[in-house]
């Protein structure tokens, strides 16, 4: 494994946050705390771990622990510090094993992370942190990190994200409205062209704020268009081919951009999703709540994790 470290230290379904608790743990380096732990420590490096075809060092997972080590060693002393370093690079061990794990699945399907991906990422990181170029570079070299290794942890956590929504996120039931804007019998390339014209126009009302319920209502052409467009729920597999590919790209709140099937276009918005199976809308209104979603969202999470450690090779050689 090369260069996962230092975007560790609460993996889990919320595995996204990573990059901004690197920016988290660059900055706590930025406050002052020194890295006496690192210092002290005698680093001769080995192999933690052999997973599938990869090692992960010991070296990587004292990188990666090192922010909960410097907040331990202001907490803990002596046998008791020694005790509590021991188990964060257990803890921290198993979660890189588990990132090299996500990272070689991603590899498998083809997914892939374009530089703008990237840049957009870590903009987004300095705006939410109100922190500037200059600031930044300067913040990533008290960590010791380049630019360009920073770039790769943040393409390699936008790697994860887009494996967890292929393999996770997308095998939920969702909850789906659309606008739909339907072909007409033996449709021509001409009504094409008027329907997909049209659908783009919606669009553009709703990027500048128009209200999804009341625009389903007033253009779209399918039954739906009474309840502003409310879908209901579905399983993988129950919806069309395209509108279930798109569906699954998006976030809770998001909306697509123009979506053609084989029945028309569409524009959908995706509810929620949730693990459940298919209920009443009255009474899937409750789980929209995002906590329980998240919640939701976790266990599937890690029912699929544990499914990857369960296929793969994993050899602890050192466990601090």
């Amino acid at each position: 494994m090369r260069q996962v470290t230092g975007l560790l230290r609460s993996w889990g379904w919320r595995h996204w946050l990573a990059v901004c608790l690197g920016v988290c743990a660059i900055l706590e380096g930025h406050a002052g705390v020194p890295l006496t732990w690192a210092q002290n420590t005698q680093l001769v490096d080995g192999i933690a771990a052999i997973v599938n075809d990869d090692i992960i060092t010991i070296t990587e997972v004292r990188e990666a622990m090192l922010p909960e080590t410097e907040q331990l060693s202001r907490q803990y002393s002596g046998l008791a510090l020694d005790q509590q370093v021991k188990a964060s690079f257990k803890r921290t061990l198993t979660g890189l094993v588990d990132v090299q794990l996500q990272l070689a699945r991603a590899r498998l399907l083809n997914l892939r992370v374009s530089e703008e991906d990237v840049h957009q990422q870590i903009d987004a990181l300095k705006k939410q942190n109100d922190v500037a170029d200059e600031q930044f570079l300067q913040l990533l070299k008290t960590r010791g990190l380049t630019l360009e290794a920073y770039k790769k942890q943040v393409a390699e956590s936008l790697l994860i994200t887009k494996v967890v929504n292929a393999e996770v996120r997308s095998r939920l039931t969702v909850l789906d409205t659309h606008i739909l804007f339907l072909f007409p019998p033996y449709a021509t390339e001409q009504d094409e062209q008027r329907l997909r014209a049209k659908a783009e126009s919606v669009l553009q009302q709703l990027r500048n704020g128009g209200e999804f319920t009341a625009l389903a209502r007033q253009y779209s052409d399918g039954p739906s268009a009474e309840t502003g467009g409310l879908l209901g729920t579905f399983k993988p597999g129950e919806l069309l081919p395209g509108f279930e590919e798109a569906a699954a790209q998006l976030r809770p709140g998001q909306i697509s951009d123009v979506v053609r099937t084989r029945i028309g276009f569409h524009i959908i918005r995706l509810e929620a999703r949730q693990a459940a199976s298919m209920r009443p809308f009255t009474e899937v209104q409750e789980d929209l709540k995002s906590e329980i979603l998240r919640d939701k969202t976790e266990r599937r999470y890690q029912e699929w994790l544990e499914s990857l450690r369960q296929q793969a090779y994993i050899k602890i050689l050192y466990e601090g």
